[in-house]
């Protein structure tokens, strides 16, 4: 059987992870991977308490591509980045072996507003900033991500639905409503201009009990539909969540029409079949 056991996205103390880059290295040994990537979070100087100094980046750096060599033929380590969309300098001192492209925030009225928040903030700045508008919110989001490759060259989406973190259940809108899907489809084909591959990220589940993956099933369908591809990652911060339910998101992308996945080899992203 293969080993689809590879997550690119993964984070460490150098930003909002719980262990180091070594011990993330050693959970993945331990649970059987075959591959782990750190991609920490670029430097956002609005909010701080997540991302990655930039005094610290070329630590970072420094670090993997060491522990790449220490662990060279027990598990693949890959070097990238989680790029996000207002970070303002590109501050990375040397080589990456991928980056994910990523959007956290949205701009209202001057405020950086984050939107990778709880139920009670979305509903808060839905009102607030919406006129308790959600399809308003959802579409501000959208336009965001929908330039993300433009910021940076991006290698991967990641969690591009994560505006509706909160949604379990549709308790916020419903997502088969045109106006949603509009703007989710439209920020997908700008997208997929210029960056083809999305993470299938099982992060929200993990985290905060969500049903589903990013992307939804219907956002999924919509990616094969406009000729995108995939591949699996757990936007782990915890040694736990490393390839938390791969077999789940393995069955749903099957069942979306893919054959195949991507997967990060030192010679680039290959396709891994099905």
């Amino acid at each position: 059987m293969k080993n689809f056991l590879q997550n690119l996205h993964t984070h460490t103390t150098y930003c909002d992870g719980s262990l180091s880059a070594e011990e993330m290295i050693k959970a993945a040994i331990e649970r059987g991977g075959s591959s782990i990537g750190f991609s920490e979070h670029s430097y956002v100087s609005f909010d701080e308490e997540y991302s990655m100094m930039p005094c610290d980046t070329p630590l970072y750096m420094a670090e993997i591509n060491k522990l790449k060599q220490k662990y060279e033929g027990q598990v693949e380590v890959y070097l990238g980045i989680e790029y996000d969309y207002f970070t303002e300098t590109d501050n990375m001192p040397g080589a990456l072996d991928y980056i994910i492209g990523a959007v956290h925030h949205i701009e209202k009225d001057g405020e950086f507003i984050t939107i990778d928040a709880t139920y009670e903030r979305i509903q808060n700045i839905r009102d607030n900033y919406f006129g308790g508008d959600m399809f308003a919110l959802t579409q501000a989001y959208y336009a965001t991500i929908a330039s993300v490759t433009e910021k940076t060259k991006v290698d991967i989406i990641g969690h591009f639905d994560i505006i509706a973190k909160q949604n379990e259940q549709g308790r916020l809108f419903d997502e088969s409503d045109p106006r949603y899907i509009t703007a989710a489809t439209n920020a997908m084909e700008r997208i997929l201009e210029k960056c083809k591959i999305f993470e299938v990220s099982s992060g929200s589940m993990f985290r905060t009990g969500r049903s589903v993956p990013y992307p939804s099933e219907m956002l999924l369908a919509l990616l094969k539909k406009h000729g995108g591809e995939v591949l699996l990652s757990s936007d782990s911060h915890v040694a736990d969540s490393l390839y938390y339910k791969f077999d789940e998101m393995l069955e749903l992308i099957k069942a979306c029409g893919f054959t195949h996945i991507k997967r990060l080899t030192k010679d680039g992203f290959v396709d891994e079949k099905l």
